[in-house]
Order: structure tokens, then C-alpha cells, then sequence
């Protein structure tokens, strides 16, 4: 129960701070993240669910780092700044979260596809491949 008290109070203070900021990243929908993924060879789909989320059902050749969890800051650390990032979650709170932290640590190229039903948009994904 704790635990659960600790992510419901981080989660707080992130969208209060997102919330008075200025947004370093762009919203988009899911047409815009399918051209992105049309156009772009320098795109990384991050899913920032959590593991158990991820292991149920995933976006193909996405990767899962969990933005609830207290390593969150040093994994994205390890990817490359210069890289197109859609960040997507189940319905878009995470993913506005995740969007600010690496927009705020110097990622460029941040598109938080938000608002967004997680099943709407791997239907959609696996659709386009077709």
C-alpha cells in the first residue's frame, strides 16, 4: 500500500508540474504517429506502461521503460537525444509525464500521442503494416 501511495504522490507532483510548464513536446494523433512512422528512420516507439502492460500486448518494435518506476530517469538517459520518440501509453496520462521528463533532459524530438486508447492505436499500427 505504500508503495502504491509513493507512485500516486510522484504522479501528483508530475502533472502539477507539467501542468505550470510550458510543453517542450508535441501532442499528436494517431494519424500523425502513423506518418511519423511512415517517414521517419530515426524513430523509437516507447511504450511507458508498465512491464505486466507491456508483456500483455505491445506495439511491434516498441521498448518498455516504465515511467512510474524510480529507474525511469536513468534509463532514458541511455538513449540517443537525437532520435524521433512517440510516446504512448495506455491512455495518454503516462505518456504526458514521460514526454516532459525527456523533453526537460534534452531530448529534441518528443511526440506524446495523447489522449489516445492504447487498443486504438496498436489496431491502428497493425492495420498500416498490411
Amino acid at each position: 500500500m505504500k508503495r502504491i501511495s509513493m507512485y500516486f504522490i510522484i504522479f501528483m507532483l508530475l502533472l502539477f508540474i507539467i501542468s505550470c510548464s510550458k510543453k517542450p513536446y508535441s501532442n499528436i494523433n494517431i494519424e500523425k504517429a502513423l506518418e511519423l512512422m511512415d517517414k521517419s528512420t530515426n524513430l523509437v516507439l516507447l511504450d511507458v506502461r508498465t512491464e505486466d502492460e507491456y508483456m500483455s500486448g505491445s506495439v511491434p518494435n516498441s521498448i518498455n521503460i516504465d515511467v512510474l518506476n524510480t529507474d525511469f530517469k536513468s534509463k532514458i538517459d541511455i538513449l540517443d537525444k537525437n532520435k524521433d520518440y512517440i510516446i504512448y501509453c495506455r491512455s495518454g496520462n503516462r505518456s504526458t509525464i514521460a514526454s516532459s521528463i525527456m523533453s526537460s533532459n534534452g531530448f529534441l524530438n518528443v511526440y506524446n500521442l495523447a489522449n489516445i486508447n492504447y487498443s486504438d492505436f496498436v489496431n491502428a499500427v497493425l492495420t498500416n503494416e498490411n
